[in-house]
């Protein structure tokens, strides 16, 4: 086993960090440090100040439970043993994947002209067509001005509109921030509306389908007990599809709607400007202490 390197004393010490050499570095250059920290906060607050405010609207849905519930599971079982699907009372877990389906934010964007609230000056009302971000045109993705694409309102929707789920509670809230504080409200009613018209569409469709298939099988059985429960299970579907015509009642009930906000979400102007102060202030007490110590301990000429 070979042996130790044995280290003087004097060398140790060299090697150790002597902290008081760094602080009083700091003592002596502390306004420059200040100063440079202060200008930073300022440029920030400036360039902030340029931002537009941003404001969001929520809203808390839950889904509505259908009345008779262990009888309609019978039934929609004895539906689903005939080989076709049946619809049943919408879950958290379905509301859920509807809001934050791509289909619905398409559907929304193509119905509703919102898109000044969401890509702000990037949107021009006059030509209808979207400027290109600062890194698209940097990449060459995008040389000029277009017409508003899915695309862009999926990537607005990922963006902006946030979704929350209480599964305990069996409820979401939607949250959407816009430029706007009333865009925002009307865009989350927007999305709501859309979302229960949708329901209602996948349900009456769902239904003439399965009245359909219904009353092809009633047409082709002879035994009188099987055709009585045929029929049981066409007046189940009649009765879904008079149901889904009660728009108020039907998919999801509104808990809170969405308000116009009175006040901004963002941005933190002061909150982004001190964080940037004190991280240059770290910075700067770094990279100064480093210099000053290293020109201190170069060795000077013969």
């Amino acid at each position: 086993m070979a042996p130790m390197e044995e280290r003087s004393p004097m060398e140790a010490r060299e090697d150790e960090i002597d902290l008081g050499k760094y602080f009083t570095i700091l003592r002596r250059e502390w306004w420059k440090i200040a100063l440079l920290s202060l200008a930073v906060g300022i440029v920030t607050l400036l360039v902030t100040l340029q931002m537009r405010n941003v404001y969001q609207a929520t809203a808390m849905i839950t889904p509505v439970a259908e009345e008779g519930k262990q009888g309609s599971s019978l039934a929609l079982g004895a539906i689903a043993s005939l080989g076709f699907s049946a619809g049943g009372p919408t879950k958290v877990e379905d509301l859920e994947s509807l809001f934050r389906s791509n289909d619905l934010t398409v559907r929304v964007f193509r119905k509703y002209d919102i898109w000044a609230f969401v890509l702000g000056d990037r949107f021009d009302p006059a030509t209808r067509k979207v400027k290109p971000s600062l890194g698209d045109f940097l990449t060459g993705k995008e040389n000029g001005p277009r017409p508003p694409r899915d695309w862009d309102a999926i990537r607005a929707a990922k963006k902006r509109l946030k979704i929350f789920t209480n599964k305990k509670a069996g409820t979401i809230v939607l949250s959407l921030d816009s430029l706007s504080a009333e865009g925002s409200a009307n865009i989350v009613k927007y999305y709501l509306e859309e979302g229960k018209s949708r329901l209602q569409e996948e349900a009456l469709e769902r239904a003439g389908i399965n009245k359909k298939f219904i009353q092809e099988q009633i047409a082709k059985t002879v035994d009188p007990v099987t055709r009585d429960r045929l029929y049981s299970l066409y007046g189940q579907e009649v009765e879904r599809e008079m149901m889904a015509h009660n728009r108020e009642q039907f998919g999801f009930k509104v808990i809170d709607s969405p308000r116009i906000p009175d006040r901004k979400s963002g941005p933190h102007r002061l909150l982004i400007s001190l964080l940037v102060a004190v991280l240059a202030f770290i910075l700067s007490s770094i990279v100064l202490s480093v210099r000053s110590r290293s020109r201190v301990s170069a060795p000077t000429g013969p």
